[in-house]
């Protein structure tokens, strides 16, 4: 399922791109460079999304269980309960524009992998 956040032009979304992957050596590199840039300056949290139809509180990246393979992997907040989550699998509710701009690119990424 593909969420999409907000509507960038393809340009800014390389532009952006490039701006957080330009001295990454493979897709590794990249996936932790990006992973950054989201949890540290990118995504403004806590952020409202909809996990499985639930409202839930997105109020971290867990870099302990994301990975190249698996992904940015998310921690979903519902009453007092947290859950991991695929990042690209949230379906996003009033979203910053930086934010929105952030989780585009990743989305991004994702299709160019």
């Amino acid at each position: 399922m593909e969420v999409r956040t907000n509507t960038m032009n393809e340009e800014r979304l390389r532009d952006l791109l490039w701006e957080v992957t330009a001295d990454c050596h493979d897709e590794e590199e990249q996936f932790w460079s990006i992973f950054y840039a989201l949890a540290e300056d990118g995504l403004d949290f806590p952020l409202q999304a909809k996990m499985l139809g639930e409202s839930v509180k997105v109020i971290d990246l867990d870099g302990a269980r994301s990975g190249l393979r698996r992904g940015i992997v998310a921690l979903a907040r519902k009453g007092d309960r947290e859950y991991p989550v695929a990042l690209a699998e949230l379906e996003f509710e009033g979203l910053d524009p930086a934010s929105a701009e952030w989780l585009d690119m990743y989305r991004y990424w994702l299709k160019l992998r």
